[in-house]
């Protein structure tokens, strides 16, 4: 069994965008102790349904119908209302920094949504589908230094790197599979097609 997810991906423009404002924080944050990692932005990606086991029949069966969709427009030209970082899930437990969105509620309207009763898209985590809230992981908090950051993260707001939220932009649904090690960086890109 495999974890593996979908997810929609960054343009390469979108891509070179944020990179050009979250690596210079980034190392800043790390400049000032904080315990966090670069996500390689070849992994920056907005995850649609992550599934922690799923067989390679099951990832067939939950691809077919969401290509579909990708294919008829479902998710054409989507527009999230992006707020810039955030720290998740809070600043008091934080485990990663993301470039964060305001729920999107249309996302109440995907065909997608009415299959989650349905094996083998029932086995996926609905977290942070139930409102959708698209976010973007660019930074990870290292688990064994994991501290605090309220009071700093609130210091610096005005210092955060800002955003035009419409030079962030998906063009391609993709399905990849959660194998990202040392040897293996890149999340492995399963099937993908354009939008």
């Amino acid at each position: 069994m495999t974890r593996c997810f979908l997810a929609f991906e960054l343009t390469e423009a979108s891509r070179d965008y944020l990179r050009e404002r979250v690596e210079p924080f980034h190392q800043e944050l790390r400049a000032s102790g904080w315990p966090v990692r670069l996500v390689p932005p070849e992994n920056w990606h907005l995850t649609l349904l992550f599934f922690n086991d799923l067989s390679a029949e099951e990832r067939e069966a939950v691809w077919a119908p969401a290509a579909r969709l990708a294919e008829a427009g479902t998710w054409r030209d989507l527009r999230f209302d992006w707020n810039g970082l955030a720290v998740w899930p809070t600043p008091r437990r934080p485990s990663l920094v993301c470039v964060e969105a305001a729920p999107y509620a249309p996302a109440q309207d995907w065909p997608v949504l009415h299959w989650l009763d349905e094996e083998p898209f029932a086995k996926a985590d609905t977290r942070h589908m139930l409102p959708y809230v698209p976010h973007i992981t660019v930074m990870r908090f290292d688990r064994k230094r994991r501290r605090p950051v309220a009071r700093e993260w609130e210091a610096m707001s005005s210092e955060l790197p800002g955003f035009d939220p419409a030079a962030i932009r998906v063009d391609r649904l993709a399905f990849f599979l959660s194998t990202v090690s040392p040897r293996q960086p890149v999340y492995p890109r399963e099937r993908s097609t354009p939008l």
